[in-house]
């Protein structure tokens, strides 16, 4: 889901972090993976930038999330 240019499905995880439905691993990778609309004039205008940091994003989210997990 963080890979979708805008900031509504951050909303998502937030809310079931509240709810104690999901890890804070979970919440932290998806933090470090969304980039809100932010990104978008980046698509417009730079595609292979784009494309660079959302291939950069992931492993990012991945290798915090993991961190997190394994401090919980």
């Amino acid at each position: 889901m963080g890979l979708i240019p805008e900031s509504g499905p951050h909303l998502i995880f937030v809310t079931l972090y509240a709810k104690g439905a999901i890890p804070f691993g979970i919440l932290l990778a998806n933090s470090v993976v969304q980039d809100g609309h932010g990104m978008l004039p980046l698509l417009a205008d730079f595609r292979r930038d784009f494309l660079k940091i959302e291939a950069v994003n992931p492993i990012a989210g991945l290798l915090a999330g993991a961190v997190a997990l394994g401090f919980t």
